[in-house]
């Protein structure tokens, strides 16, 4: 791939916000953006982005699936709720503008929900699960989904996903950086959280068109081990936000080649990749 400087990451940001928002929605998020972006003018924008919203909350609407959606930047997390808002709402890091339509989706590492609410509003009839463990985010994908009046759709998991059903210990970081794996980055918190193993939640009918998001901080490959221990599964796809991926590229590859699945990377970074894994009746 070729290397993008950080002025060009910039620009397509702006880009991205000038095309999916509009009218006070756009000042805010390019506002918050240029907080995140531009340490020196980070004073300056939070102090214009306070005089536009009052509360916890910085609310934006944007379109996606021909649906306004409404979206919440929280002012005690606003840095990784504009890197997520920029993935998911303003952009779509998971490609599900070119996806077929699924029966049943599943959002692993759901974060505030913007994932499951992009799902819903392009695919208003799939039943959507997203799993999340930390608390405070629970709090915001059930906000997300009141504003939205999508209860009745998603149905939340307060739990991560795993190998198997149980509890683990789980690092909470600044920046939205959380998962079961440690690393050198500081912990503000550690917890013992719920665990679900995912084949247990998907549906019995194996022509139904299934969709899986994961971006579960490391331990996709817990749970692709268990999820496909026994051989693939039909009509399935799985995108995903792989992490390490200089160690993790090979083995997803060597996943894919023993149950005949069909594996594209289409964003490879030196912490973090994107790839889209599909079952060969998909093909």
């Amino acid at each position: 791939m070729n290397e993008t400087t950080g002025e060009e990451i910039h620009f397509t940001r702006a880009k991205m916000v000038i095309s999916k928002l509009a009218g006070l929605s756009r000042v805010k998020f390019v506002l918050a953006v240029m907080a995140n972006s531009r340490p020196r003018l980070r004073f300056l924008a939070h102090n214009l982005l306070k005089l536009l919203g009052h509360g916890p909350s910085v609310v934006y609407t944007y379109r996606i699936g021909g649906r306004t959606l409404t979206g919440f930047l929280r002012w005690k997390h606003i840095h990784s709720d504009v890197e997520v808002a920029l993935e998911l709402a303003v952009g779509d890091n998971y490609r599900l503008q070119q996806l077929p339509q699924p029966d049943f989706v599943i959002d692993g590492g759901a974060n505030i929900g913007l994932f499951a609410l992009a799902a819903a509003a392009r695919w208003p009839k799939a039943p959507i699960i997203a799993f999340e463990p930390v608390h405070e985010n629970v709090e915001a994908i059930r906000a997300h989904l009141r504003a939205n009046h999508f209860e009745n759709q998603i149905k939340v998991e307060e739990a991560a996903l795993a190998g198997s059903d149980g509890s683990k210990r789980f690092f909470i970081r600044k920046s939205g950086q959380a998962g079961f794996v440690a690393s050198s980055l500081p912990i503000l918190e550690t917890v013992d959280v719920a665990c679900c193993a995912l084949a247990r939640f998907l549906p019995q009918d194996p022509d139904l068109l299934k969709l899986i998001k994961m971006d579960i901080e490391g331990g996709e490959v817990e749970v692709l081990e268990a999820l496909f221990a026994n051989g693939g599964l039909k009509k399935t796809i799985i995108v995903m936000e792989i992490h390490f991926p200089p160690a993790t590229r090979q083995w997803i590859e060597d996943l894919a080649r023993r149950i005949g699945y069909i594996i594209e990377f289409y964003e490879f970074g030196p912490v973090t990749a994107h790839c889209q894994l599909a079952s060969p009746d998909l093909a």
